[in-house]
């Protein structure tokens, strides 16, 4: 009978931490509309390091170096979004004082990654055993 009871009370107290903890956590923030919203800020990100992975992997150029060329590249990212430096670094930083939303931005990111490299496994696998005539 006592551990019956015993068992319900920390079921209860279980159930109770529970509650408190899924009420805790703000998974429903809104990023107000004066700064990039999420799925936006996901897309430039992605742009960003698309462009930082082109620019490591070029060739050494003394005459342009590579952080002048990743500079140019994100201005033309942020122009592709109609967004000035000053925009863009204000919507970071909001982002960078809201971990729990900057972190969904990432997972989101890491996930159209990890999409896209499924397409694009597939197209190589689907070419590397395309019948011969097909090709």
């Amino acid at each position: 009978m006592k551990n019956r009871i015993r068992q319900r009370i920390m079921h209860w107290i279980y159930a109770v931490a529970c509650l408190i903890m899924i009420a805790g956590c703000k998974h429903h923030e809104r990023v107000p509309k004066s700064y990039i919203q999420p799925e936006e800020m996901k897309n430039i990100l992605l742009d960003m390091q698309a462009a930082q992975a082109y620019v490591d992997n070029m060739p050494y150029d003394s005459l342009h170096p590579r952080q002048e060329k990743l500079k140019y590249y994100y201005q033309q990212i942020l122009e592709l979004y109609h967004l000035n430096h000053q925009q863009f670094m204000r919507s970071y930083e909001y982002y960078v004082m809201h971990p729990v939303i900057m972190k969904m931005v990432y997972d989101s990111l890491l996930a159209d990654v990890k999409r896209r490299q499924v397409i694009v496994d597939s197209l190589l696998i689907k070419k590397r055993f395309q019948h011969p005539i097909e090709k």
